[in-house]
């Protein structure tokens, strides 16, 4: 009975593969929803202004990065959504 088990001849580098995605892209979406808290706390909830939020939540979010073992495409997305807020912020006060 004993010798009708066979042990682990299956391939699981497909899984490994699929694994590895998921958590690359759980570790990115949950940076982002933290960066994304933390900036809407900093600007609606505080007196500081957008500008220091921002500046803050991108040095966060930098130093998440270097903690988390990020790859070149987080700091370039932490870096544009920056440049992005800087921006608009500058039409908004335009207009505003």
């Amino acid at each position: 009975m004993a010798n009708d088990y066979h042990h682990g001849e299956m391939d699981v580098t497909e899984q490994e593969g699929t694994f590895s995605s998921f958590m690359g892209m759980s570790v990115w979406f949950g940076g982002f929803t933290a960066l994304s808290v933390l900036w809407l706390s900093m600007t609606f909830a505080t007196s500081i202004g957008w500008m220091v939020a921002t500046i803050i939540t991108a040095v966060v979010g930098i130093v998440m990065g270097l903690v988390l073992k990020m790859k070149s495409g987080w700091y370039v997305s932490v870096v544009g959504l920056s440049v992005l807020l800087f921006i608009g912020g500058f039409i908004a006060s335009l207009f505003g």
